[in-house]
């Protein structure tokens, strides 16, 4: 059985697969007690680490070498992605398995992939597989805080899906302009990056990220779903399994 571990700014996600099979997937705060009971209800033959937290991954390294659990860290310079950038070296390792992953759903077709997080990463796949680049635009929770911080006067919001985009109160205010701003981002961003290719119409949009799971927030799935092709949760998962399955055939 493979595992795969996506170590992310407040939390770690991870899945089982048996061959193509998500056997269980999960996503938990860094408390070691909780992922240790998780990593122990299954056998895993071979495991690989994405990471974007420097102390979260030590942390979780040093729980696996506990547990005997061998493993590999996502090494950009053995993808078979080639990464067209100025800086490889600096791209998130959830941003390669995001276009492993959504080259998985899209194989013959340039994909763009929006992830909804703390921050909202936007990444552009060719069908040929290269990553051409990409943005990087605040998550709602940053401008929130944002606002508060650097003003005298605005107060920090729940973030929640106003009732209505012409607002009443300072509050919806501050909600309307971050709820309807980020899926504006979305629409013009992924707009721009989808005009770089020869056939716009036929480039694919895939959204995954933690935001498309918040308890208040039900309707965000819905309303971003008319601005992209395909949403999944699931999809830095699914392209680091890729990647293992890729490295295995490589050996």
């Amino acid at each position: 059985m493979d595992l795969v571990l996506d170590i992310g700014n407040f939390r770690v996600k991870g899945a089982f697969f048996d061959g193509d099979r998500v056997v269980t997937q999960f996503s938990v705060p860094y408390d070691m007690n909780v992922l240790k009971g998780i990593l122990t209800s299954y056998k895993s033959d071979s495991t690989l680490i994405s990471s974007v937290n420097l102390k979260g991954q030590l942390q979780v390294k040093e729980l696996l070498d506990t547990l005997n659990i061998g493993f590999n860290l996502l090494d950009f310079t053995k993808v078979g992605i080639k990464l067209d950038v100025d800086e490889p070296e600096q791209v998130g390792h959830d941003r390669i398995a995001n276009v492993y992953g959504a080259l998985f759903h899209f194989p013959q077709f340039d994909c763009i992939v929006v992830d909804i997080g703390t921050a909202v990463t936007f990444d552009y796949v060719g069908c040929d597989g290269s990553y051409k680049g990409g943005a990087i635009y605040p998550g709602i929770d940053i401008g929130a805080k944002a606002l508060h911080q650097y003003t005298s006067l605005l107060p920090e919001v729940e973030v929640v899906k106003p009732p209505f985009p012409v607002a009443k109160t300072t509050a919806t205010h501050i909600q309307s302009g971050l709820y309807w701003g980020l899926l504006g981002a979305i629409e013009r961003i992924t707009f721009e990056m989808r005009n770089l290719s020869s056939n716009p119409s036929d480039v694919k949009v895939i959204a995954t990220g933690g935001f498309l799971r918040r308890g208040n927030l039900e309707q965000f799935p819905q309303d971003v779903s008319d601005l992209v092709d395909l949403i999944d949760p699931s999809l830095t998962l699914i392209g680091l399994h890729e990647i293992m399955k890729e490295k295995k055939q490589n050996v």
